[in-house]
């Protein structure tokens, strides 16, 4: 019984794409992501940045975004993405 409890959150959590971090030259870095099911693209932009921030976190370092983008999922046709492009720059204090 347990097990279909969380089948739902099993199925939502496959339909969410990231390319992880990608490095693109010059000390910058991209990510891609994609979700399904009604997710606004700038939820899916707030996500990429949410780990890029993590990404830059992990190396004492905090993010400084180069590029944005974002698209709004199309109904039988295209998921919600966006791209983001960054780089890991010394924490200002």
């Amino acid at each position: 019984m347990r097990i279909y409890l969380f089948m739902p959150f099993l199925f939502l959590a496959a339909c969410a794409l990231s390319s992880g971090v990608v490095p693109v030259g010059n000390d910058v870095f991209m990510i891609s992501r994609s979700e399904k099911f009604g997710v606004p693209g700038s939820s899916v932009k707030a996500a990429a940045i949410q780990e890029a921030d993590k990404y830059c976190g992990a190396r004492g370092k905090q993010i400084e975004l180069v590029t944005a983008t974002q698209q709004d999922m199309e109904v039988f046709r295209a998921p919600a993405q966006a791209e983001i492009q960054f780089r890991c720059v010394p924490i200002n204090k």
